[in-house]
């Protein structure tokens, strides 16, 4: 058991410490362009964590059941099951996505009191979170490998993805080169690119 505690565990807790990296890079680079964004960036992060806790937690549900499958030698229950999943990640992100996008301005005013904040929470929030597909198929698609013993996979994809978002943050925050200056939008995008990068590796 502890050995394969050991060759197991330290991707999977490499993983979920990256997902959290996304929100701080974001709050990081953000808090150098505007004090108002980083407000923003922090009144988003509950729904961030509710999409994270929805995907993984569908995830879990998947990972599960292939290897109860695999160890029943239902190889086809198991394939079954890894198609079911993606369809539940399909339908969790549009459900969201519409709701995101019908409650994210009553949810931003109510808020703040700054129509500045405000304004920078629907922005970002509306990006981020209308833009979850890559989350909730990463997840998903994650916990299929793993479920099979392929753990590195999906933490090289989850780092891939933290490293896109490092690297675009700045690039389209501040305006680098040919590059517009973007700001707090530039955060969003920074981060659905990274996440999708993640979700096709």
């Amino acid at each position: 058991v502890g050995a394969v505690l050991l060759r197991i565990a330290p991707p999977v807790m490499v993983a979920q410490l990256i997902q959290s990296l996304y929100n701080i890079v974001d709050s990081y680079f953000v808090g150098q362009f505007s004090g108002d964004g980083l407000t923003a960036l922090s009144i988003i992060y509950p729904l961030q964590l509710i999409v994270t806790a929805i995907a993984v937690g569908t995830g879990v549900g998947v990972n599960t059941l292939i290897s109860r499958y695999d160890g029943q030698g239902k190889r086809g229950e198991a394939q079954g099951t890894a198609g079911t999943g993606t369809l539940l990640a399909v339908i969790s992100w549009l459900l969201f996505a519409v709701l995101s996008a019908v409650i994210m301005t009553p949810f931003a005013r109510a808020s703040t009191e700054s129509p500045q904040v405000a304004e920078y929470t629907v922005t970002y929030g509306l990006i981020v979170c209308i833009g979850s597909l890559g989350v909730f198929l990463e997840s998903t698609w994650s916990k299929v490998h793993q479920a099979r013993g392929n753990m590195r996979l999906p933490m090289i994809a989850q780092v891939s993805g933290a490293l896109t978002n490092i690297v675009l943050d700045p690039i389209l925050i501040f305006g680098w080169g040919p590059v517009p200056e973007l700001g707090v939008a530039g955060a969003a995008y920074a981060t659905v690119a990274g996440q999708v990068l993640a979700a096709v590796i």
